[in-house]
């Protein structure tokens, strides 16, 4: 490999691509390489797509709901963990010339009684469940038995909509069942183990152990907080969840006149008392945002991720190129001795690594691209293979490339021709 290319060179001649021909005459060497590699970038796209989805879906609900100014409890947490504040701040609120409207928004988690699959035909809950690759792939289908599972219940006050479209008309569609004892709508989006696609065959639920009806959907995407989740009025709200009053609120959602905004939130901080916070609607979502991809554990566990994938990368790029230089180190000690430098040799095997990174990449976009959809359609992600996702994966594959191969360049330079007599 290296042996017959050494007579292609002269001191002072024309450089020949020795990294090239080491990659490609490399063997399973080179394969190895470009297989572990691949799969790096592979699982740096997945780390990366997750942890984009952590911050997309932070806000998911948020960006769904027609507000300029939010009025929050001084323990708010997440939307998922709101605490509560008197909805008499929003009628002082309402005070202001510039709000036009103040909506009150309940959220809460609640005990859903999922249907069994199939239905007609249920698992005992004693047989054993499938395989976990078997249930991935069967997706929805699996066999499953009857079960309870969280989901987020959203109350609203049904003449004071806080919804943006598409999901404000569904609700004004069904606005005279929600009126309704024990009616509800379930998310479209949901989690397929909630039961929105048996909905026909499935007439009877429950939530918190009450029986309900569903009398529509809504699409809302779901998030890492919650997979799933039905809205209500305000009073079947305090009906069916553990909620005291209507006159305690998760959120107060206020709209304001156009250019207003700043003004409006310095004039309620100076008017309301320390029970509720003020936020713009950027401010909010910045809190959630960060509150999700910085503060919890699940945007750091992606985050990490990344930094083992790379890590991964490194070792096995080094071990590549390391075992390469170690079986041809007498040919790179004839280079030196035939006049090649040390800064040249290094040269070969940083080109090489990088080579080694630029194959892989392509493959590995290809594979992620696919993983994306999968994700998407199995488990409801919003992945988004992004130009951000793709530029970060590439310039990672050949920063980790290029750094194993510096940490082989000493062996090259140890190669002594004295060594060869």
């Amino acid at each position: 490999m290296i042996g017959a290319s050494i007579a292609a060179r002269v001191p002072g001649g024309r450089t020949p691509p020795l990294a090239l021909r080491n990659v490609r005459h490399g063997g399973a060497r080179s394969l190895a390489a470009i297989a572990g590699i691949t799969f790096v970038v592979v699982m740096v796209l997945l780390q990366l797509g997750f942890f984009g989805a952590v911050r997309s879906t932070a806000t998911n609900l948020y960006d769904q709901l027609d507000f300029d100014v939010a009025l929050v409890s001084p323990v708010y947490d997440t939307v998922y963990d709101t605490g509560a504040l008197p909805r008499e701040r929003l009628r002082q609120a309402e005070s202001l010339d510039s709000v036009v409207a103040a909506r009150p928004l309940y959220l809460l988690f609640a005990m859903w009684r999922c249907p069994p699959y199939p239905p007609d035909n249920p698992p005992s809950v004693t047989d054993k469940p499938p395989g976990a690759i078997r249930q991935f792939l069967l997706g929805d289908k699996r066999p499953r038995p009857r079960q309870r599972r969280e989901l987020l219940a959203i109350g609203i006050d049904l003449d004071r909509n806080p919804f943006r479209e598409p999901v404000r008309g569904r609700v004004e569609a069904a606005r005279p069942l929600l009126r309704l004892d024990d009616r509800l709508l379930m998310n479209e989006l949901s989690n397929p183990d909630f039961g929105w696609q048996l909905r026909e065959r499935h007439p009877r639920w429950e939530m918190n152990r009450s029986a309900v009806e569903v009398v529509g959907g809504y699409p809302l995407e779901r998030g890492f907080g919650a997979d799933a989740s039905v809205l209500c009025s305000d009073a079947n709200f305090v009906r069916l969840c553990p909620w005291p009053t209507v006159e305690q609120v998760s959120l107060g959602l206020l709209a304001v006149r156009p250019g207003t905004g700043a003004g409006t939130v310095r004039r309620l901080r100076a008017l309301l008392p320390p029970d509720v916070v003020v936020l713009a609607r950027d401010e909010l979502l910045g809190r959630e945002t960060d509150q999700w991809v910085n503060q919890t554990s699940t945007g750091k566990i992606f985050a990490f991720g990344v930094f083992v994938a790379m890590i991964v990368a490194a070792v096995v790029v080094y071990q590549v190129l390391s075992n390469d230089i170690r079986s041809h180190l007498e040919e790179y000690a004839t280079l030196k001795a035939m006049g090649y430098t040390n800064g040249y040799l290094s040269a070969v095997v940083l080109a090489q690594g990088l080579m080694y990174s630029l194959v892989a990449y392509p493959p590995a976009v290809a594979l992620g691209y696919a993983l994306y959809r999968a994700t998407q359609a199995l488990a409801g992600i919003p992945m988004q293979l992004t130009a951000m996702n793709l530029g970060l994966a590439l310039v990672l594959a050949v920063v980790v490339s290029l750094f194993a191969a510096l940490l082989t360049v000493s062996k090259v330079r140890s190669a002594n021709p004295a060594d060869l007599f």
